[in-house]
């Protein structure tokens, strides 16, 4: 489970362009369940959602994770604890381009203690499970932003992370892929992973077993 108390984030603190990204957010997120956070454009999602997978460090409050404060640590066991736990799907997917479809994947492999060559079978299976067994080893620049967003996703999931946090999984993509994309939250969900997902499509709201509205960096309002 995890949970946020007054999670705040001020960039240029103290300064004449100083901004509060987010204020005072207090959220509940349960294993099991999908948590989906929705607001327009600017209004803080993207931070929050940073914050909660340590990727950002908050400028007050806590974020807790079964009870424990992971803000509190240091650089160091907050990367050990992103690699271990949390996939993040990036809202401008960030694949890297030199690399083919299947070895953008298996990167997060990279940071772990393990055979990277035995898990291709399995990075394989993902981008079938997703729609894209035929376009396995084809270049990023061959792929269309639907593919390539679903590529993204594949690689969050190549590690099991027990947390996966998606900001605007859906703005690259057809609808074909969007329902290939949500069907896939839909399984982790039924695993007992935690997923959250922040976008500014109201209608993706149906997905969620709770949702949390967001404006101006405040949390507004949830719906069970």
């Amino acid at each position: 489970m995890i949970q946020t108390e007054n999670l705040t984030k001020i960039y240029n603190r103290g300064k004449t362009n100083q901004v509060q990204a987010v204020v005072d957010a207090n959220i509940i997120a349960k294993d099991g369940e999908i948590t989906v956070f929705v607001g327009p454009s600017g209004c803080g999602k993207t931070t929050f959602m940073s914050m909660i997978g340590q990727l950002l460090s908050p400028s007050m409050g806590r974020v807790l994770v079964n009870d424990e404060d992971i803000a509190a640590y240091s650089d160091q066991w907050k990367a050990v604890f992103r690699r271990e736990n949390v996939g993040f799907i990036f809202q401008h997917i960030n694949l890297l381009p030199n690399l083919n479809a299947v070895d953008n994947v298996m990167v997060p492999l990279l940071c772990h203690n393990v055979d990277v060559e035995k898990l291709r079978k399995p990075a394989l299976e993902l981008l079938r499970d997703l729609g894209l067994g035929d376009r396995s080893f084809f270049e990023v620049e061959q792929l269309s932003g639907g593919e390539q967003q679903r590529v993204s996703v594949a690689r969050a999931l190549i590690t099991e992370p027990k947390i996966v946090i998606a900001d605007e999984p859906l703005t690259f993509v057809d609808e074909a892929s969007a329902k290939t994309i949500t069907d896939i939250f839909v399984k982790l969900r039924d695993e007992g992973k935690t997923v959250l997902i922040s976008t500014h499509m109201y209608n993706l709201s149906k997905l969620a077993d709770k949702t949390f509205s967001m404006k101006d960096g405040r949390i507004l309002n949830s719906n069970t």
